[in-house]
């Protein structure tokens, strides 16, 4: 009867995060084109990978364990057609960030996206790319 009881609990915590969109991952049903990790004092971490077919919505995401500040840049070619452009940025700030990249055109064939990210303290970082069709 115990276990019953446990496994119930643990279904309907299960429910209620799914239910959640603030618990939602913000990369939920989106595309990864890039992921690095690392750990150490000052951590770095470079993500570079392809948006293939007609990406929309472009987003950076970091995770840093202990939270903390985070800065970094990020670079983006876009070829629409015999046509490229690009765009790029920096970004500074605390975790967790999730910051759509503006592109070049507004439906791109393809992108080519990179990005970095350094902790300013010590712990462990996360970074990756993903993108919406």
């Amino acid at each position: 009867m115990k276990s019953l009881l446990t496994v119930g609990a643990m279904v309907a915590a299960s429910i209620g995060l799914m239910a959640s969109p603030a618990l939602a991952s913000p990369a939920a049903g989106a595309r990864t084109i890039a992921s690095c990790k690392a750990q150490g004092e000052y951590a770095i971490c470079d993500a570079a990978g392809t948006a293939r077919h007609h990406p929309v919505t472009i987003v950076l995401h970091v995770r840093a364990y202990p939270r903390q500040s985070v800065q970094g840049a990020w670079s983006i070619v876009c070829s629409r057609g015999f046509s490229a452009g690009s765009s790029s940025g920096q970004f500074n700030g605390g975790t967790p960030i999730n910051r759509t990249l503006h592109h070049p055109y507004r439906h791109p064939d393809s992108c080519i996206v990179s990005a970095d990210g350094q902790l300013s303290h010590v712990g462990h970082l996360h970074l990756w790319l993903t993108y919406r069709s």
